[in-house]
């Protein structure tokens, strides 16, 4: 009697504690999306354009490299369209404008972990577009310290370019829009026979946050100074 007794306690003890545990709220942990280092969308989850605002400031040198000008210009950079592909990818076309230059249009791809730059055009004029051949991939995608890929062919006009590109990485980067933790890609080679050096900077989930560039003739450097998507993605 008294084993009936305590298996009985024992059972009603259980289900207690089921009935317990069962009224316990689910909780559901976010997990983030795959790291995207050139998020392109044409609008964000409230509906805005997708926009990133800069500071472009270039030093013009004389041929022995002596600095003669210097001028501050602002530009805007902004998705403006996403024509999808025959082989299901997205071709992005993403525009830049300042009050001092015409619209440079560019479009790119995203795929298998890369980042492809594939055709660029000055203004509306055909003649002053280019598409790139072979392939010339922008960016890894997430990028991983001590990656290295070429790229040699013409730009437009018919420049010929011979570059390497270089990820380092991560490190910070402090710009008007805030502090990123960014992987940093360096290209190095020749554009046009002359020996040019540019870095860019790029953060999760934001992009290319500052760039700068070294040539025979020009030094420039950019800063993000804002962009429109300030909540991160979830998945």
């Amino acid at each position: 009697m008294i084993k009936r007794i305590l298996i009985s306690a024992i059972a009603l003890s259980s289900i207690t504690i089921v009935s317990a545990d069962a009224a316990k709220p689910v909780v559901t942990k976010k997990v983030p999306p795959p790291p995207d280092y050139f998020p392109l969308r044409i609008k964000d989850a409230e509906g805005k354009p997708i926009e990133w605002w800069w500071k472009h400031t270039y030093v013009k040198c004389n041929v022995n490299g002596k600095p003669m000008e210097k001028k501050p210009d602002d530009f805007k950079m902004q998705v403006i369209n996403a024509e999808k592909q025959p082989d299901e990818t997205t071709l992005w076309q993403v525009d830049t404008t300042s009050p001092s230059m015409k619209t440079i249009h560019e479009w790119y791809m995203k795929a298998k972990g890369k980042v492809v730059w594939h055709k660029e055009q000055y203004s509306d004029d055909e003649k002053m577009k280019v598409q790139f051949s072979p392939e010339r991939v922008l960016l890894t995608n997430p990028p991983t310290k001590d990656e290295t890929w070429p790229w040699k062919g013409k730009g437009n006009m018919g420049i010929e370019i011979d570059n390497m590109s270089t990820v380092s990485g991560p490190e910070e980067v402090i710009t008007p829009a805030g502090k990123f933790q960014a992987m940093k890609v360096t290209v190095t080679g020749t554009q046009g026979g002359q020996p040019i050096n540019m870095s860019y900077w790029y953060a999760n989930y934001i992009g290319l946050v500052k760039s700068a560039a070294t040539s025979a003739t020009m030094d420039s450097e950019s800063q993000l100074l804002d962009y429109s998507f300030k909540k991160p993605p979830t998945k």
